[in-house]
């Protein structure tokens, strides 16, 4: 009864203006306005009430889609200002795009409307449509351009496509001015830094506080890029004049007592840390500050006193206590701070993180009953968590059957989730379970058909596994050409090639794949073509390199056993 009549206040908000467009309101006027408000089309009021009964059964994507539906078939903004909540909610940001897009058409002076837009659109790739939205919101603050500004430079910043998103900011400078405002250059430094452009980054950050000195965050930003580029006095120096700008700031103080201690100057560094106000999260980082610098006896006392202080967020300080008790190796300890997290990200990071170390207390099944527990009750973000945590459980139990079954059974729960069903064919291919690991990986590409892990895993799964090589080929080529610069898909173009005979071409690709990561498989893999192109020493070099990465990596014991190489 108590859900019924929660659901009838929400329609009954949402319903209340449904045919009543919106009226400006000045400051001087009563804000209290009495309407006959006409009767709603049914089909309207439809949507919306099975929208909300859909967000109540945690189906935001399908509350979406009514909502939307609703929306177009609306004037009333508070429909579309809902729709596009909810589907932000539910991260369906094609719903979200649509519902934002007629939110701000039926309420153009809703700046939140009009962010809402160009945040989902930017999500969507539409970054025609977002440049649209961009457009008309620097028309529409015109009077206050810096605000537009700094609006639209945090919403590119972020963008998935950094590229796209510096010539959307490159049309809008040349349309509107810009060249001069800290925002956009600030923007295009944090876009250089996503195309790897550095010194160009950098170059952008000096513009920007060129016109903003004031501004701690660009000046901490410009030390971040010194560091990159390797300029640690200049680092130091930005570093420096952030702090004195903004001396309460927890992210500037920590990133400066690391570049003290990096320079030698470790009780500057302390005294640094220790001058912030006493929160748990400043707290937390006076513990891994010590703890790094190898002062385990000053990390532990700081720690001890989380039982003592006296928090006004019982929650956080717990949240804070039990990731410091985990890194200290406090894993009793760390289980009860976990468990008094109860709410947020926080409560779902602690729940995931207790079921862990109960797991490596031996706890098996209390781990798993802590998973199973909270399933019919959570949103299915964390559905999916829960079972992934418990398959990596199980598989660390050498329970890899089971973890496999588990995420058979999970398809019912969260269907088509990618996640789990890749997760269910990486330890189907480990259980000799190929065909219905193929089917997985199948599954995930015909969903996601730029997959690029995906297609990888499955071309390397029937390189290594079968005598279907032009097909692994195809599908490992088809993964290089989306991501060219991934150290394991060019190790699985190595592979394939080496399969296919093509030991020169293998060895180029595996020698850089090895250049980019250190990881013992690709050891393992370099290390084989190197034998068989009788150059053995060098083979041998590979792997001992590759052991001293991972001596117990799997690929490379069996490589090795293969050969009879003992090292």
């Amino acid at each position: 009864m108590k859900r019924l009549s929660v659901l009838l206040l929400s329609l009954s908000l949402v319903l209340s203006s449904c045919a009543v467009p919106p009226q400006a309101v000045s400051p001087e006027q009563d804000n209290t306005i009495v309407v006959e408000a006409p009767p709603t089309d049914p089909d309207v009021m439809y949507r919306v009430m099975a929208g909300e009964v859909l967000v109540t059964e945690g189906e935001l994507e399908l509350s979406a889609a009514d909502y939307v539906l609703a929306a177009l078939k609306s004037d009333d903004p508070s429909i579309a200002r809902r729709a596009a909540q909810i589907a932000v909610e539910g991260q369906s940001w094609q719903y979200a795009a649509m519902a934002a897009d007629r939110w701000v058409l039926l309420d153009p002076e809703s700046l939140e409307a009009r962010q809402t837009a160009i945040r989902a659109m930017i999500l969507t790739g539409d970054y025609v449509a977002a440049e649209h939205q961009m457009a008309s919101l620097l028309e529409w603050l015109s009077q206050d351009r810096s605000r537009a500004w700094s609006l639209i430079s945090s919403e590119l910043a972020s963008a998935n496509n950094p590229e796209e998103a510096q010539d959307v900011l490159r049309w809008l400078i040349e349309q509107y001015g810009g060249t001069d405002n800290a925002d956009v250059l600030f923007a295009r430094s944090q876009l250089a830094v996503r195309e790897g452009k550095m010194a160009e980054s950098y170059d952008y950050a000096v513009q920007a506080l060129e016109w903003a000195p004031e501004r701690a965050e660009l000046q901490a930003w410009a030390g971040r890029l010194a560091v990159n580029l390797r300029r640690p006095e200049e680092a130091l120096a930005r570093y420096e004049k952030a702090r004195a700008l903004k001396p309460g700031d927890v992210t500037i103080a920590v990133q400066y007592g690391e570049l003290l201690r990096r320079a030698g100057r470790t009780d500057e560094a302390f005294e640094t840390l220790a001058a912030l106000p006493d929160t748990p999260s400043t707290r937390l980082s006076r513990i891994v500050f010590a703890s790094d610098i190898g002062e385990a006896d000053t990390a532990a006392k700081i720690y001890r006193e989380f039982y003592s202080a006296n928090y006004e967020n019982v929650s956080d300080a717990a949240f804070n206590a039990g990731q410091a008790a985990d890194m200290l190796g406090l894993s009793s300890e760390a289980i009860d701070w976990y468990a008094k997290v109860r709410t947020g990200e926080p409560g779902r990071v602690s729940l995931l993180r207790r079921a862990v170390l109960l797991s490596e207390q031996g706890r098996l099944d209390e781990a798993r009953n802590l998973l199973a527990s909270v399933r019919l009750h959570q949103h299915p973000e964390f559905l999916t968590d829960s079972f992934l945590a418990e398959s990596q459980i199980l598989v660390d139990a050498g329970m890899e059957r089971t973890a496999w079954e588990l995420l058979g059974d999970a398809r019912e729960f969260v269907p088509g989730n990618e996640q789990i069903l890749y997760s269910r064919a990486l330890i189907g291919v480990r259980i000799d379970e190929l065909e219905a690991a193929e089917l997985d990986l199948r599954a995930v590409i015909r969903e996601h058909p730029n997959h690029a892990v995906a297609l990888n895993a499955l071309g390397y799964t029937l390189a290594d596994q079968t005598d279907r090589l032009d097909e692994a080929e195809q599908l490992i080529r088809r993964a290089y050409e989306l991501q060219p610069e991934e150290a394991s898909i060019i190790d699985s173009m190595g592979w394939v090639a080496y399969r296919q005979g093509r030991y020169e071409q293998a060895l180029s690709y595996l020698a850089e794949a090895w250049s980019r990561d250190k990881n013992a498989e690709i050891a393992a893999h370099l290390g084989e073509v190197l034998w068989i192109l009788e150059r053995r020493e060098e083979a041998v070099q590979a792997w001992r390199e590759g052991r001293e990465q991972d001596p117990e990596n799997a690929v490379l014991l069996e490589t090795l056993d293969r050969f009879g190489v003992n090292l």
